[in-house]
């Protein structure tokens, strides 16, 4: 008894030193059998005492992360009663603005689409009196700038974390870093990127797939 509960104490100290782990990680580096280390995640996790983080992660951290979706809301409502049938998401650099070092001035708004919607919503957006860009690659993203009412088209990403027509967080991520390369979106990602880790708990696991899908190196969005 004695010996299962220092091998117990073991994984509970591992998970109050890491803020995020993987279950396999942590029973290569214990030198503890897996399916041991999972039992005593899985009666951590009962007592409160770690959380579920995705598919064989795990966190310390108790609180979810929360995304405010308002800044977004009046795109959404505007897609949604011209185009009822057309599935979509959206996210804003307004929806991350409080996790940067130097607040945003203008801001971006994103919307991911299926290809043959993409046109037909440019001119929508257009008339409406936005500035729009329809996938701005190349010599277009190198002339792309941030004015008022900015929205940028992109094709949807297929199984992207999503809640309805509002990406995740885990979404806006990847998004984030992958943006901020082809369109200079941004150049304090890092900070971003460890704001929002420590202002709630994330699903690793589906960000990890998703960075994989958009074959972004799971280094460069979590480096925990």
């Amino acid at each position: 008894m004695r010996c299962v509960l220092n091998k117990k104490l073991l994984v509970k100290k591992y998970a109050e030193k890491h803020r995020y782990f993987f279950l396999y990680d942590a029973a290569r580096e214990l030198g503890l059998d897996k399916e041991l280390v999972m039992n005593y995640c899985y009666q951590l996790k009962k007592e409160n005492l770690i959380f579920g983080a995705g598919r064989g992660w795990y966190s310390n951290f108790a609180r979810s992360f929360e995304l405010d979706t308002e800044p977004v809301q009046e795109m959404v409502d505007s897609i949604k009663k011209k185009f009822p049938l057309l599935k979509f998401s959206c996210w804003s650099t307004r929806q991350i603005n409080r996790f940067t070092h130097h607040m945003l001035g203008k801001y971006v708004t994103l919307v991911y689409m299926d290809w043959d919607a993409l046109p037909v919503v440019y001119d929508f957006l257009k008339d409406a009196g936005h500035d729009v860009w329809l996938n701005p690659r190349g010599k277009e993203a190198e002339r792309f700038a941030v004015r008022e009412n900015t929205v940028v088209l992109r094709p949807a990403i297929s199984r992207e974390p999503r809640n309805g027509y509002y990406a995740a967080i885990e979404k806006i991520m990847v998004d984030l870093f992958i943006e901020g390369e082809s369109l200079y979106l941004m150049s304090e990602y890092d900070i971003v990127r460890k704001n929002i880790l420590e202002d709630g708990r994330i699903d690793v696991a589906a960000l990890l797939a998703y960075a994989k899908r958009r074959k972004v190196p799971s280094k460069a969005v979590f480096k925990e």
